[in-house]
């Protein structure tokens, strides 16, 4: 994917992990801070090459909270990270 499509890509796997990470409550700057930043590197790895982007979206949709989700490749770091703070 080329251009203005992976780009656009990009954007929606951003959204999705930043929606992802307010419902289950876990905070940007805890994630970056959590081991100098490299596992919210693969954690937005993981974001985009996640086959569940459908389910994220539906389940994300009408949420304001919740618990990391099994689909989620990131729901173990996200729960690390809550425990930790």
């Amino acid at each position: 994917m080329k251009g203005p499509k992976r780009k656009l890509a990009g954007f929606y796997q951003k959204v999705l992990m930043d929606d992802m990470m307010q419902v289950v409550g876990v905070d940007l700057l805890d994630v970056v801070d959590f081991d100098g930043g490299q596992s919210y590197v693969r954690a937005r790895a993981n974001c985009g090459e996640c086959a569940c982007k459908t389910a994220c979206r539906s389940w994300l949709s009408g949420r304001s909270q919740g618990t990391p989700q099994p689909f989620c490749p990131n729901a173990d770091f996200f729960q690390t990270v809550k425990s930790a703070c």
